[in-house]
């Protein structure tokens, strides 16, 4: 994850180094879900979005990784909405709660406070509904 003192460098890497290849652990009882606002229903970029992986215990969450897109120069993880869902069960209210956690301490520019509202939306239910993450009871 980049630091925040320097958010025009969007990894680790120092500039001689370069990534050849990422191992990765089998998933087990993983969910994920991903889920876009759009303008238009064409090939356009997203307002906002939101990628979510789960890793589940029956119908609790048991961890989260919650990123958000198009809100910030980078993709922005949300450890806020990460905590509202651990241990919790796997369903609308839950995801609800995630989706005002993930922009509680939001700072929107001028011009660009709608995503504020817009960024809730995928977290609260839409991505729970994801093919992914189905059934959401």
């Amino acid at each position: 994850m980049p630091t925040l003192q320097n958010v025009k460098k969007e990894n680790v890497l120092a500039d001689d180094e370069i990534l050849t290849h990422v191992m990765l652990p089998a998933p087990g009882n993983v969910k994920s879900g991903h889920y876009e606002v759009r303008y238009k229903e064409s090939h356009d970029w997203p307002l906002a979005f939101t990628t979510i992986v789960l890793t589940m215990n029956g119908n609790t969450i048991r961890s989260a990784r919650v990123v958000l897109g198009a809100v910030a120069p980078i993709p922005w993880r949300s450890t806020d909405a990460e905590q509202a869902l651990v241990g919790k069960p796997l369903n609308e209210a839950t995801a609800a709660a995630a989706g005002e956690a993930a922009v509680r301490a939001a700072k929107p520019l001028s011009r660009n406070g709608y995503k504020v509202q817009i960024t809730k939306r995928p977290l609260s239910g839409r991505s729970c509904r994801s093919p992914g993450l189905n059934p959401c009871n």
